[in-house]
């Protein structure tokens, strides 16, 4: 799946306790993974129509990655890769701290 430490992210990992505090946040998504703490700002889109933005792309090492917080808790709990390619993979994960699970994979078009 996808590695995390090797994308582009923004400024890095941040340490838990020295992260903003959740109202300075506003709605910026945090992408907990093996004890490190992403903020990678404000969500853009709304993909499930809603009325709340929950997701946003960032450009990684072999294509564009979607991170997606579908429960609107700040914290991203799907995130799905598309290579350049046409190849995409996704995992979820149920809350902080679980294990990231695979939930599809394949080729577009």
């Amino acid at each position: 799946m996808v590695d995390f430490a090797s994308m582009d992210l923004g400024a890095g990992p941040v340490e838990p306790e020295t992260a903003d505090p959740p109202d300075a946040l506003g709605q910026h998504l945090l992408l907990h993974d093996a004890g490190r703490v992403w903020d990678l700002g404000p969500a853009l889109v709304d993909t499930d129509a809603d009325g709340v933005p929950d997701t946003l792309t960032r450009v990684g090492v072999s294509g564009l990655v979607i991170f997606t917080d579908s429960d609107h808790d700040g914290e991203v709990d799907k995130v799905t890769s598309l290579a350049a390619d046409g190849t995409y993979e996704s995992a979820s994960r149920e809350g902080a701290g679980q294990p990231w699970r695979p939930t599809d994979s394949g080729r577009l078009g």
